[in-house]
């Protein structure tokens, strides 16, 4: 996808293709009648999220750079012309602000946005999410520094977020949570 190559080009961080097919797959299975993504780029990410998206199922994407999401608003019209409509969705701005004013629950999220807010996300989405609902957390292992010691202060406040957020998951009830290793390890999580 020529999406892949200019994203690489300007540095703009996007999914491995392995979570891209991972992320297809779970549609393909769920079936989600809808589904919010919090970091959705240039939509590298929300292409495998929509590509099996059924007929009636609605899509949200979050997301708080605005020429990012203008290329992901783009590059989906021009993918998928038949499932364009008014149930795709896209959002400028701060995910922990827009969510609560969303005015709908979802079955399906993906979270791949600013790696010290994931706590934040996840707490802003407990109302928000359907029974069962399934919850996909990218960049989990962070390049495996979450499991250092010792981490460049550039990095500390992104790992202590998912080290929150890995906390936060595998404590609470609200969620029965797993870990792959694929990509950047991602954590899977149930809404209970």
């Amino acid at each position: 996808m020529s999406l892949r190559k200019d994203a690489t080009s300007k540095k703009i961080p996007i999914i491995d293709d392995e979570i891209g097919y991972f992320l297809s797959v779970a549609c393909l299975l769920v079936k989600p009648k809808s589904i919010l993504e919090i970091g959705c780029g240039s939509g590298y990410s929300s292409y495998f999220l929509i590509r099996n998206l059924p007929r009636d199922s609605s899509y949200s994407g979050i997301d708080l750079n605005k020429e990012r999401l203008a290329v992901a608003q783009e590059f989906i019209k021009s993918s998928f012309p038949e499932k364009y409509s008014e149930k795709i969705q896209f959002y400028a701005g701060n995910a922990l602000k827009i969510i609560p004013a969303l005015n709908q629950k979802f079955d399906m999220v993906f979270i791949d946005a600013a790696k010290h807010e994931y706590p934040q996300y996840i707490k802003s989405l407990l109302d928000k999410l359907e029974k069962n609902a399934l919850v996909i957390a990218d960049n989990i292992f962070y390049d495996g520094k979450v499991f250092m010691e010792n981490t460049s202060k550039h990095d500390t406040n992104s790992i202590k977020g998912i080290k929150e957020y890995i906390d936060f998951i595998t404590s609470s009830s609200y969620f029965q949570s797993h870990f792959l290793d694929i990509g950047d390890g991602i954590a899977v999580s149930f809404y209970l």
